[in-house]
């Protein structure tokens, strides 16, 4: 810690190099320790041995002797930086050990921290204590002007010397500053660098001052500057020499923090940045699909306006018009999971990780894949029973699917061709472990999406996981779809590998940690619709859904009151609130949203149940209205069977 002049800060203190020459001995140096032996295999005791044997040998060269190999100083300068480096332990020896002692215990815990602001304030609580001095000042050097700051002063009229600026090589602060050498000055009022113009402004007489330079990694980044021994006696040289000690660690610290803070935020920064790439990923992703989902939902409304056609001229056949219902039904149900998914895909808050399994998540986004990709390519699906669950955002799995299935139906699209998608358990044994850096041995579950298209050649699949590369024509792809496929799949503790060759397809193996997880048990699919006589108060703005909910509840037993307005339905419902039940409200109607409306309620009855029904629900709404006192949230459309199971579930809660 305390030999902080290396032999090249001193060869340029002697003026005998500069910076530039510094920095180019110590880059030979680094590629001849390279090009000896790699790093990665080198035995940490083998290198300080050779580093210690400078030519002898053929070891790795010192950077006094490199520096006299490179011309860049003779055999006189070196002895001269050596000398004055003996010297400099010299001095340290000369110091009492207590006092050693002291500043290293105090450089220790100044350094134990990595918040800036700790730093400075740990530094000022020390350096009177270490040099028995009256005041003292740390000056940060402005990086644009190059003026010293008054950062953090200490002592008699502290408060008012913060955030005053000297200006460059003006005073004792910046003589230190220019010359980057400590200064012992026992007479201020007499020398002529003295700056008066602080003592002036704030009252206070400087009689001793001792300034050293804050240097961290050959950077000046300030001065510290102490004042006025409280005993009334000179500095000395010792307490140069310990003030030095501690401002080069000090400087250090200062500098760790700084470049931790900025790390922090620049983390920080990046994350946002690849959130909002995600999300622009994901909606580009479904821009591209949306001519198939287009279709697909034509398809579903055609055969809803057939079948509903045939039942309205099939009067005389019951049979007929119960089988055209059942295809009416049957289409919506389609239409209902197409929404869904959708919804599922494009959701813009982040899921939490939760166990899941990844062949029911393939499955789901397949629904979606379908409608999607040409007849002329094949889907094929393997998913072997059992395969495993993993810990993950099943938003961001689809998103993964979505894009690598996109990519292979562009890479098939002239001639169609088959995709591959296949999930199973593997076991990654140390072997296999070896050839996947990201992979640890143990259980995963291996997802693999194939294509027999166009494929890539090894200069293409060596880049292709990489931001902003794309082999398609500009204004098609952004070149982040598979970066953006990397990340979520590295994210989820996983790995991925591409195979690929020209004219035989591609192939991308996935590997995800495997969790135990336990299938919860599906329920029992209800057989009779349950029934019940209760008061239900029903609002929603579309008049055609306040008379379906009131038919359809009406047809279970129940007592309805339908209304369009939230705000006529708050009227009735404050004119005698004991006669409803339940509430059933839209979420979206114009006037009042149905959570405001439930909150309203539930301060008049707060016994009395309510049920949101919504067409679009996020996890922030459903934690936002069970603080609100609703029940249960539901979503659009609901069938019959939907609506009766909720409203006797929600009203036998409290009985």
């Amino acid at each position: 810690m305390m030999l902080k002049n290396s032999l090249g800060e001193i060869l340029i203190q002697l003026g005998h190099i500069n910076e530039a020459q510094l920095d180019e001995a110590l880059e030979v140096q680094e590629k001849i320790i390279r090009e000896a032996v790699p790093f990665s295999s080198y035995h940490r005791v083998q290198f300080v041995a050779d580093s210690l044997r400078a030519k002898d040998g053929g070891g790795i060269p010192l950077l006094g002797q490199l520096l006299k190999d490179m011309e860049l100083i003779d055999g006189d300068q070196f002895e001269e930086a050596l000398t004055q480096q003996v010297q400099s332990l010299k001095e340290y020896h000369t110091l009492d050990s207590d006092k050693l002692c002291s500043v290293m215990e105090i450089c220790h815990l100044i350094g134990s921290t990595l918040n800036l602001s700790e730093v400075l304030v740990l530094i000022m609580n020390h350096v009177n204590r270490l040099t028995h001095s009256v005041g003292s000042t740390l000056m940060l050097v402005d990086e644009q002007t190059e003026e010293l700051v008054f950062s953090i002063p200490s002592g008699p009229k502290a408060q008012t010397l913060r955030d005053i600026r000297i200006p460059k090589g003006k005073g004792i602060a910046g003589w230190v500053a220019q010359k980057q050498k400590p200064l012992i000055v026992n007479d201020a009022q007499n020398d002529p660098r003295f700056y008066r113009g602080i003592d002036n402004s704030v009252g206070f007489e400087t009689k001793a001052l001792l300034c050293v330079p804050l240097k961290a990694r050959r950077k000046l980044i300030g001065v510290l500057e102490v004042v006025n021994k409280q005993d009334d006696s000179d500095f000395t040289e010792k307490d140069a020499l310990l003030l030095s000690i501690f401002a080069s660690e000090a400087a250090l610290a200062i500098e760790n923090a700084r470049v931790h803070g900025k790390l922090k935020q620049q983390l920080m920064e990046n994350k946002r940045i690849e959130r909002e790439l995600a999300e622009s990923e994901k909606f580009r992703a479904l821009g591209q699909m949306s001519a198939g989902v287009a279709h697909d939902f034509n398809n579903i409304l055609s055969a809803i306006l057939g079948y509903a056609d045939i039942a309205l001229y099939a009067q005389e056949d019951p049979a007929g018009i119960k089988e055209s219902l059942e295809q009416v039904l049957k289409a919506c149900k389609r239409a209902k999971e197409l929404v869904s998914h959708i919804l599922a895909f494009s959701r813009h808050s982040q899921q939490e990780r939760l166990p899941v399994q990844l062949g029911q998540i393939v499955q789901e986004a397949l629904k979606l894949l379908r409608a999607s990709i040409p007849s002329t390519i094949d889907i094929q699906v393997h998913i072997e029973p059992d395969s495993g669950a993993i810990l993950a955002d099943p938003t961001q799995i689809h998103q993964v699917l979505m894009n690598l299935c996109t990519n292979a139906q562009h890479a098939m699209e002239n001639g169609g061709g088959i995709l591959g998608i296949s999930v199973a358990p593997v076991e990654v044994t140390e072997k296999l472990a070896a050839s996947h850096t990201d992979l640890q041995p143990g259980p995963y579950v291996k997802m693999c999406i194939s294509d027999n298209g166009c494929g890539m050649d090894d200069c293409i699949l060596n880049q292709v996981f990489e931001p902003y590369f794309t082999t398609k024509e500009k204004g098609v792809g952004t070149g982040m779809g598979l970066a953006v496929v990397h990340g979520i799949v590295k994210g989820h503790g996983g790995a991925i590998t591409a195979y690929s060759s020209p004219g035989r397809g591609s192939s991308f193996e996935m590997y995800f940690p495997r969790v135990d997880y336990e299938v919860p048990k599906r329920q029992a699919p209800i057989l009779e619709m349950p029934k019940g006589k209760e008061w239900i108060l029903f609002v929603d703005d579309e008049a055609v859904l306040v008379n379906l909910g009131k038919q359809m509840l009406e047809s279970l037993g129940y007592s309805v009151f339908g209304e369009t307005d939230p705000r006529m339905a708050l009227e009735r419902f404050k004119s005698n609130p004991n006669q409803f039940d339940m509430v059933i409200t839209d979420l979206t109607m114009p006037g009042m949203t149905g959570d405001a409306l439930a909150k309203k309620i539930v301060c008049i009855r707060p016994d009395l149940p309510v049920i949101l029904v919504t067409g679009f629900s996020e996890r922030e709404t459903q934690e936002h209205a069970g603080n609100m006192g609703i029940r249960e949230i539901v979503m659009k459309p609901l069938t019959i069977l939907d609506l009766a199971s909720v409203v006797r579930r929600v009203l036998d809660q409290d009985r």
